[in-house]
């Protein structure tokens, strides 16, 4: 395969993957704003997607009107919806001879129609049905890919930029709720803090996975070993890692990062929570969580792209 082609349909599968995670987690953000004395602005959801300082240099108050025409329909923001589909509808069209037509065709109608909202639109209609069709639309993408695709080395970097995008989401996600949004210190804080939680579960479509996996009320511990080590749960790191690796392994080119991948993923495997609490705080496994996954995608460019 073309280094160029490889390049494309990797980044196509990250970027719908990023503006479904974008959908999930401004969803879960705003509800959480709508709860008294629940609400916890909007800087952790700039932080998840390392958008802060832009946002900053906007000039702008973090309002919830700002933060979603920034994160929704700013142009000038990658990790925006707007832009993540625009692009990973460009990498899909640059490649219509290697996906199936549906699959572009699919992500076509989604930026057509994303074209003709704007805030004032999507308020008037709902915020809640804007985010379900940003999902709807995203895992529709998905499930193409998965029932369409033929399982050559196109659909191996399809699902390794899916998974890579996935792993990375869900570390920064559970980072912020551990590190940036401690529990209050009001006679509410129990409370404020499950409900925080429960909206973690949420942004990741794990609320109904934690009780039929736990059969419990969220407590971090739990959610933590749901969100890192649960290897049944697809938005864990552990099982994102092991489809990231198993598609490494389907590529005919023997790759470092392949190697690296596996040394994680089998770390994954083994360790437990306590295992990572272990002398650190959890911030820190993450941050270095964060860092390997970045440095695993630079190494794959090198490998399979350059």
């Amino acid at each position: 395969m073309l280094s160029r082609t490889a390049d494309n349909i990797y980044w196509m599968a990250r970027l719908v993957e990023r503006a479904e995670a974008a959908a999930r987690v401004l969803e879960a953000a705003y509800r959480m704003e709508q709860l008294p004395g629940a609400g916890t602005g909007w800087e952790p959801v700039l932080t998840i997607f390392g958008q802060i300082e832009p946002f900053r240099r906007k000039g702008v108050d973090m309002t919830t009107k700002n933060v979603f025409d920034f994160m929704i329909f700013d142009s000038e923001n990658p990790s925006s919806i707007y832009s993540c589909v625009k692009s990973a509808r460009e990498n899909a069209r640059s490649e219509r001879s290697v996906l199936p037509e549906e699959l572009f065709e699919s992500l076509n109608a989604t930026w057509i129609e994303l074209q003709g909202l704007s805030y004032a639109k999507v308020e008037r209609n709902g915020w809640r049905d804007f985010f379900e069709w940003v999902k709807d639309r995203t895992e529709l993408f998905r499930g193409m890919a998965v029932s369409m695709m033929v399982c050559d080395d196109a659909f191996q970097f399809e699902r390794m930029g899916a998974y890579l995008e996935r792993a990375d989401t869900t570390a920064r996600l559970l980072d912020v709720k551990y590190h940036i949004l401690p529990p209050s210190d009001d006679a509410d804080k129990g409370l404020v803090d499950y409900y925080q939680w429960g909206e973690v579960l949420r942004a990741v479509g794990g609320w109904q996975a934690y009780r039929t996996l736990y059969k419990d009320v969220p407590t971090p511990e739990k959610i933590v070993d749901m969100l890192v080590f649960n290897p049944v749960f697809p938005r864990s790191l552990r099982s994102a890692y092991g489809e990231i690796v198993t598609s490494l392994g389907a590529l005919k080119k023997e790759s470092l990062s392949l190697k690296i991948a596996a040394q994680e993923q089998a770390y994954l495997s083994t360790a437990t929570t306590k295992d990572i609490l272990k002398g650190r705080p959890l911030h820190d496994f993450l941050t270095d969580f964060v860092g390997f996954t970045a440095n695993l995608s630079v190494q794959i460019g090198r490998d399979f792209m350059v």
